[in-house]
């Protein structure tokens, strides 16, 4: 089954455009064993590349769960793309500072209660 790369990128950038619509995009088509379309996703410095069969884009076309299942495919590499994992919390224990007699106070005191 063939597919020419400009219905592929047809189809493609409709479904990157519900994405987000300032993802740049690269298409190119991949023969082997399996043939398919190579799309690069852009954002930034950041660069994400999937691999999507021919029968994915041709049944997309005609089957809306199908189209679906591309989209999800497309969002997970594009938030995998832009992840950023959070910085790793400190194993320290957090004390608070102390007095000249080595007694904890808490920060805001040095009023009188009311």
């Amino acid at each position: 089954m063939k597919i020419a790369l400009e219905d592929a990128n047809k189809n493609l950038r409709t479904i990157i455009r519900s994405i987000h619509r300032k993802i740049d995009y690269h298409t190119s088509l991949v023969d082997g064993d399996k043939p398919g379309v190579a799309l690069t996703l852009v954002k930034r410095e950041k660069t994400k590349t999937v691999t999507i069969p021919v029968e994915a884009l041709v049944s997309s076309q005609e089957d809306p769960v199908k189209r679906h299942e591309l989209r999800n495919r497309i969002k997970r590499a594009y938030d995998r793309m832009l992840f950023v994992a959070p910085p790793m919390a400190s194993t320290k224990m957090v004390r608070g500072s102390t007095s000249a007699d080595g007694y904890f106070r808490p920060q805001n005191s040095g009023g009188p209660r009311r």
